[in-house]
Formats: structure tokens, sequence, C-alpha cells
């Protein structure tokens, strides 16, 4: 059974260490799990959409996505440094991104300043979440081997990467629209734009290592 708290794996090592990252670490109490935090972004990403979706607050959606975006930051320095990683964690942090990401498109689209072939380019860069496993799990059946459980996509540091990327190029555009910058709206675009097409770059990596069966014996 998953719990919230995180079990140390090591943490003399990982708390070692000094500078600016060590002082904010030192500012989260002893009681709260990188695990804690994980879920309170993915509790603040849900509630930006919520909020977003509501009507004209968008200055309540951006407090909370900063809030949400900050927090990534957060939980994986103090898993490091106090040597709290965890399964659990590995599977809530991309999971908080992904949900960040999707709750600023929503709302984008909702305010008219997303495009629809926006939309579907950054679908395109997150499908392979969902396809490789649908992949794995019909040439298995194929074989006439198990199907189950699938492969887990380990994301890359070019996934990672786009993830970041994308959450803060939408995150801007919900900013400028909300204060009226047109300049800061193409700088957000921009970055969209760009973390999309690394985006393009590490799905193709993805979808060459499940053609060269690099998934097979990596099960969820």
């Amino acid at each position: 059974m998953l719990s919230l708290q995180s079990t140390p794996t090591g943490g003399d090592e990982a708390a070692q260490g000094g500078g600016f990252g060590a002082w904010i670490v030192s500012l989260v109490p002893a009681r709260v799990s990188p695990n804690q935090i994980s879920l309170f972004r993915l509790a603040c990403a849900v509630a930006m959409g919520v909020v977003g979706l509501a009507g004209n607050y968008l200055g309540w959606a951006i407090i909370l996505g900063l809030t949400a975006g900050l927090s990534d930051l957060l939980d994986g320095a103090v898993a490091r440094r106090r040597g709290q990683v965890t399964k659990l964690g590995a599977f809530l942090d991309p999971l908080g991104d992904k949900v960040l990401a999707l709750s600023a498109t929503l709302v984008l689209l909702y305010h008219g300043v997303l495009s629809y072939w926006a939309l579907a380019a950054i679908l395109a860069v997150e499908a392979h979440a969902l396809l490789i496993p649908l992949l794995h799990m019909a040439r298995q059946k194929m074989r006439n081997q198990p199907m189950w459980p699938a492969p887990r996509v380990t994301p890359s540091r070019l996934g990672k990467n786009k993830t970041f990327g994308l959450a803060w190029g939408l995150g801007f555009q919900i900013i400028a629209a909300w204060a009226g910058w047109p300049w800061l709206m193409i700088i957000a675009k921009t970055i969209m734009w760009i973390s999309i097409l690394v985006g393009a770059w590490a799905s193709a990596i993805y979808y060459r290592d499940w053609y060269a069966g690099r998934f097979d014996e990596s099960p969820a």
C-alpha cells in the first residue's frame, strides 16, 4: 500500500550540501513530506482549472498556477536532500505537471487565447504516455504473451524540459491575457512552441525505444 509519508532511502548523503537550495529546503517543516507537497501541487493545479473556467477569475487562477509551479521546484529538492525518494513521488510529480498544463490549456481555450492548432500540437506531444502502453499491449497480444503490466514510460531529460517549458509558457499566456501585455504573450507563445518542438523530439525517441523493445522489460 502506498503511503503519503516518504521512506528515507540513503538520506544522510542526500541531505548533505549547502547553498540556497539547502536553505529553501530547511524552511519546509520536517513533518511535511515531498509527497504531500506533490499532492498540494496537484490540488492547486485542479483548482486553477476550476477557477479559470468559472468566469473572469484569471487573477486567482494565476495565483493558484504560480503556487503549483513553485511547489514543483520544491518537492523534488526536499526528496533528494532528505533522501525521501519514493515510487509514489515518482508518479505524483509528473502527474502534477501534466494536470497543471492541462488546466492552463483549458483555461486559455475557454478565454479564447489558445488556438485549436496549439491544442492539437500539445495533445500530440503528450499522446505517447497513453499510446506506448497501448502499443505495447497490442504487440504482446500478437505474440500471445501477457499484455499486463504495461510499461511505464520514464520521462527523459527532453521530456522533462518539454513539460517544464510548456507549463510556464501556458502560464505566462494566462498572465499576459489578464494583464493585457502583448509583449509577454509573444514571449509566452514562443516558449510554448519551442517546448512543443522539444516534446516532438522526445516523443520520437519514446516511440523509437518502444519499436526497439526497450519498454518490454519495464513494467509499471
